[in-house]
């Protein structure tokens, strides 16, 4: 009892020691355990959606129920009736006869090896040599043409050889008929000397058992029973109706025959029985059913067998009211209901719960193997995921109405009103948010799942993966509310198109209802730039997704935070501005996004507007607060602005790809002049006191990162970098800020900052190329304007502007590294 208790206890503990698991690995691999719910979920879903589809609803009435409505046709149908077809098949496959094939050559065979026997024997027997000097037939030259024969022979036959007795030749006679002769049969033939007419009597026996066909069994002539049956003459095409197919005898019978006849033709009991041992030997089966052929036979029986069709004409009624339900109705009523072999619904929404989770998986993860812009986090997934069940549930509810609808009209059907279901608004949307790429697989797995959805339909999936690909490019780039409407009007005339091309394609030139199917057709497409144009503001709340109508309103300059930054950081804002300008230029030349990368450099300091005074281009008249700190603190409060700046964005909701830029904008670069300052401190101090201080470490004056990982992080990087330090320049002609930039560029791509961004050799001739281009032109040089005179004579000059005073050396950016690096820029190919 104690022991069952026990058990019983274990069994009881079991489920919750798998829960218990379960959530420690979803701890573990939260993200992994969020990606397979959600895949699981919308495998479900869409298994959900589609296995109507697969699964067609059993005729509403049965077998004697009495019908409480009138049902229609609703269009012509031709209904095959199975029974009747069946039987009329089974019929003439019934008729269709057995085949045999008579092979005639083994009767010749046999009568070759016969008298090649008997006349090589007669031979023998001529020559009447001693016989312990006569040699072996078979070893001695040959000496008649029938010698031949001996080749087609079993090799275990082939290889025999006389042997010493009374008969030395007897084993050339077996081997060239084949079997073995008893001495008792052999002495007979010895004692007539294989006499020609012996020989024609054994002949005539076997060509008369040979023409009349030999079966090997009759257990496939029994199984006829009274079918009729074809010989056909084998190599030749000449066959004939067999009168009866108890008619063959098989091999047992013929020697029994043989044997009859022996007693015959034989003279003598010594002949009689050599007659009989030769026949029954020598007789083999020469007439073989064929199975492939009278299959063959029977399916072209079959399948020239017309079927018998019960035509109903579209309206015409099926089951009138009250009328009782019988075989032909329900036949009626499964054509109506295009009927399908009957499967169950659970193992239909399992096999598309897989086949669904499959695809889906498949798909998202040979995109990341191949495609380096696919980066998708769960927010994304779910995203994409919400709108694939979107557009499908759309697909479902129109396709239900147009079962409802049926045909109605001959010009306008359900099918018709499928070309208005804006399913190309899932392609605007995803291309809005994610570019074209993305839009691209998506638009493809969202049509083949739509093509499912209405009943594997090749028609509908071309029909719309061709407008999801030109929905997908209508919207790039969208800066503008009325894009997706434009969109939505291309997508409809392109519609129009593809449903003219499909009436020629399938012969249905009827001019109304083109004109009806193109009008449901370009209403699709302007219906999904609507409701592109609705949803892109709700999708851009509930995912705070950053579009770029969203960034151009970033980038207007009364935005709060700008506001902001140019009221408590105006060297800092003064700075991000021209960076915005130099990596739009850039970007432009790259082929990346030149809206996120301006609008991302506008943002990227703004967490200087916590402690603007510390940072160099925010100093005026006063001093440098890092004077009076310490090298790490100052270090710190330079690192902490990138923190700051993402609180900042997080707060303003400036979006993901702003966010991630701002706290890649430093990477993991190093800041060398406060760390150089920390050594002097220290060497000063060791010197002083005399006693051994703890080693600076160089990950304390570093940025914590990440490093750039796209390429408008790594832009945003590089103008940061450049335009700082191109302030610090005493004289900045356009040769010394070429070589600046190009040598501050060499160092940032020495460093490693750039390895995980998309950024080539190539594009950073582009980069330095064009801000080369910007920063000249912001440093220009001004004319001096002459003194004006004064009443005290002493001349002044005009006051300048801002832009013409010497700037003061940024101490809080890394100096330029001195020395010459031509060969590093020619290593990197920037000139």
């Amino acid at each position: 009892m104690e022991k069952e208790k026990r058990e019983l206890d274990k069994h009881k503990n079991r489920p919750k020691a798998i829960l218990a698991g379960t959530r420690l690995l979803c701890s573990l691999e939260d993200i992994l355990c969020q990606k397979i719910l959600l895949l699981g979920a919308l495998s479900l879903i869409i298994s959900l959606l589609l296995a109507p589809s697969f699964v067609m609803a059993p005729p509403p009435y049965r077998l004697g129920d009495i019908a409480d409505q009138n049902i229609k046709a609703g269009q012509d149908l031709r209904i095959e009736d199975e029974e009747a077809t069946l039987k009329k098949r089974e019929e003439a496959v019934r008729l269709s006869p057995l085949v045999y094939d008579l092979d005639e050559s083994v009767g010749e065979q046999v009568l070759e090896r016969l008298t090649a026997a008997f006349e090589t024997m007669q031979d023998y027997l001529k020559e009447d040599t001693a016989p312990t000097e006569q040699p072996s037939l078979l070893t001695a030259p040959p000496r008649n043409p029938l010698s031949s024969i001996v080749e087609p022979l079993p090799l275990e036959l082939r290889q025999l050889r006389p042997s010493a007795g009374a008969f030395p030749v007897k084993k050339d006679f077996e081997v060239l008929l084949g079997f073995s002769v008893p001495d008792e049969i052999f002495s007979n033939l010895m004692d007539a000397r294989f006499d020609e007419k012996l020989r024609n009597k054994v002949g005539d026996l076997l060509k008369s058992a040979f023409e009349n066909g030999i079966v090997a069994s009759k257990i496939s002539l029994l199984q006829a029973r009274g079918e009729r049956i074809v010989v056909r003459l084998a190599g030749s095409s000449n066959e004939y109706l067999a009168s009866s197919p108890h008619a063959f005898p098989d091999l047992e019978e013929v020697r029994k025959m043989a044997r009859m006849q022996a007693l015959e033709e034989g003279k003598n009991v010594k002949e009689m029985m050599s007659i009989a041992f030769l026949v029954t030997q020598l007789l083999k089966p020469n007439l073989s059913f064929n199975l492939e052929e009278t299959n063959a036979r029977r399916e072209k029986a079959y399948a020239e067998t017309s079927p018998i069709y019960i035509h109903l004409a579209k309206n015409e009624m099926l089951v009138r009211e009250g009328q009782k339900i019988g075989p032909l109705e329900i036949l009626k009523l499964q054509a109506q209901a295009q009927s399908r072999p009957e499967r169950h619904q659970l193992i239909i929404i399992l096999t598309m719960f897989l086949f669904s989770g499959m695809s889906i998986w498949v798909v998202t993860n040979v995109t990341k193997q191949h495609i380096p812009a696919f980066r998708m986090d769960f927010q994304d997934l779910l995203f994409l995921g919400v709108v694939l069940i979107f557009m499908l549930m759309l697909g479902r509810s129109a396709l239900w109405m147009a079962e409802i609808i049926g045909e109605g009209t001959s010009h306008l059907s359900g099918r018709t009103l499928l070309y208005a279901v804006p399913l190309t608004a899932g392609a605007m949307l995803t291309s809005i948010f994610f570019g074209v790429t993305i839009s691209l697989l998506f638009s493809l797995v969202l049509t083949i799942f739509t093509g499912m959805l209405f009943g594997k339909d090749f028609g509908m999936f071309f029909f719309f993966l061709i407008g999801c690909f030109v929905a997908a490019h209508g919207v790039a780039p969208c800066r503008n509310r009325m894009i997706p409407i434009r969109a939505g009007v291309l997508v409809g005339c392109t519609n129009v198109i593809l449903i003219v091309l499909s009436a020629f394609i399938q012969d249905q030139l009827v001019f109304f209802r083109i004109v009806t199917n193109a009008f449901f057709a370009f209403s699709g497409g302007l219906f999904a730039g609507v409701l592109a144009t609705g949803l892109t503001p709700l999708v851009e709340m509930a995912f705070r997704y950053t579009t770029d109508i969203k960034l151009l309103e970033l980038a207007t300059m009364d935005q709060p935070l700008l506001q902001e930054l140019m009221v408590q950081a105006p060297g800092t804002y003064h700075h991000s501005i021209i960076v915005g300008n130099m990596v739009e230029a850039a970007a432009k030349s790259i082929g990346a996004n030149s809206l996120l990368a301006k609008v991302a450099a506008y943002y990227h300091d703004i967490g200087k507007i916590k402690k603007p005074l510390y940072f160099i281009e925010n100093q005026f008249e006063c001093e440098n607060r890092h004077e009076k700190l310490a090298p790490s603190m100052s270090s710190l409060i330079l690192i902490s602005h990138v923190k700051e700046g993402v609180e900042l964005a997080r707060q303003h909701h400036l979006g993901r790809e702003i966010i991630d830029i701002i706290r890649q904008h430093h990477g993991k670069s190093f800041i060398s002049f406060f760390y150089q300052k920390a050594l002097d401190a220290r060497e000063k101090a060791k010197t002083s006191k005399g006693a051994e201080l703890p080693p600076i470490l160089m990950d304390d004056y570093r940025y914590p990162g990440p490093k750039p990982q796209t390429k408008e992080a790594g832009l945003v990087m590089l103008g940061d970098v450049v335009e700082a330090a191109c302030r610090s320049l005493t004289d900045p002609t356009p040769a010394r800020i070429q070589g600046l930039v190009n040598r501050l560029i060499n160092n940032i791509f020495s460093d490693g900052q750039l390895e995980e961004c998309e950024l080539t050799l190539k594009d950073l001739h582009q980069i330095a190329k064009h801000f080369n281009q910007i920063l000249a032109t912001v440093h220009h040089k001004r004319i001096e304007y002459p003194t004006a005179p004064t009443n005290d004579g002493k001349g002044k000059s005009d006051v300048c502007d801002s832009s013409q005073r010497e700037p003061k050396p940024d101490r809080d950016k890394p100096p330029a590294p001195g020395g010459k690096s031509g060969a590093d820029l020619k290593r990197l190919g920037i000139h």
